[in-house]
């Protein structure tokens, strides 16, 4: 596991130093803590695929994602928003929204939200917050709905808001299609896995991008932070001159 370093400034009034978890995936995470606890990060920031599913008859306590992120918590503060995976089931819902006209429906139960708060970790779905000078968003995932386009309805409210803006978004290349335009100062995303192999620093595939993707890593106009991911979830397919990685931001005033 390494530790992937970007540094920026800002005309905002703030300075801050985030460390970036993305994509767990329900699998150990016992490299990860070290490198939270020698950065001391002002923030720890979770954009998505934590845990594999969010459905009513799995235990949550059986679920490496939730532990992590009460270990989180107890470092820094922690913001989690949602990947394709939780929403999706473990994408268990794909084919019925592949057939709908209609978005398909998601709701954390109250059982599920009451488990995720006791970790002292801020879920954020659809919504924004402010923290310490710091507007925090996140956009989810539009895995459910028909032509997987994302609810974009929060992107004006989150723009509209005065300080520094902070959007978790599992999704990456949601940047072209629907973010660019919008004044966010910083985005945070996974979704890639740095694209599994990674071929004269390109990766090789990804979903929602296919062959040699744009979006799987590094940082991209100073406002797009892409993390590799801290797991391996494809076993017949490993990880080739692709290291996983905690990314650490820190975010200057000018």
């Amino acid at each position: 596991m390494r530790n992937t370093r970007y540094r920026l400034t800002t005309d905002h009034p703030v300075s801050f130093k985030a460390c970036v978890v993305a994509d767990l995936h329900d699998s150990s995470y016992r490299a990860i803590l070290p490198i939270l606890k020698v950065e001391r990060p002002d923030l720890i920031l979770i954009p998505g695929d934590l845990t594999e599913t969010l459905v009513e008859d799995a235990d949550p306590a059986s679920r490496p994602g939730l532990s992590l992120l009460r270990e989180c918590a107890a470092i820094a503060p922690t913001f989690y928003a949602f990947g394709n995976h939780e929403i999706g089931g473990c994408h268990g819902n794909i084919r019925k929204a592949k057939r709908s006209a209609t978005p398909l429906s998601f709701t954390l139960s109250p059982a599920w939200r009451e488990v995720i708060a006791s970790t002292g970790a801020i879920l954020l779905h659809q919504e924004h917050m402010e923290w310490n000078g710091l507007i925090i968003g996140a956009l989810g995932s539009g895995l459910l709905n028909p032509g997987w386009i994302p609810d974009l309805t929060m992107l004006e409210s989150f723009a509209a808001t005065q300080g520094y803006k902070l959007l978790l978004c599992h999704h990456p290349e949601y940047f072209d299609r629907y973010l660019r335009s919008y004044p966010i100062d910083l985005t945070v995303s996974g979704h890639a896995h740095g694209g599994q192999w990674r071929l004269f620093g390109r990766g090789v595939y990804a979903p929602d991008q296919g062959l040699f993707p744009r979006y799987t890593g590094g940082l991209h106009e100073n406002r797009l932070v892409i993390s590799r991911g801290t797991s391996n979830t494809v076993p017949f397919v490993p990880r080739l001159f692709n290291p996983r990685e905690v990314v650490t931001v820190e975010v200057r005033r000018k």
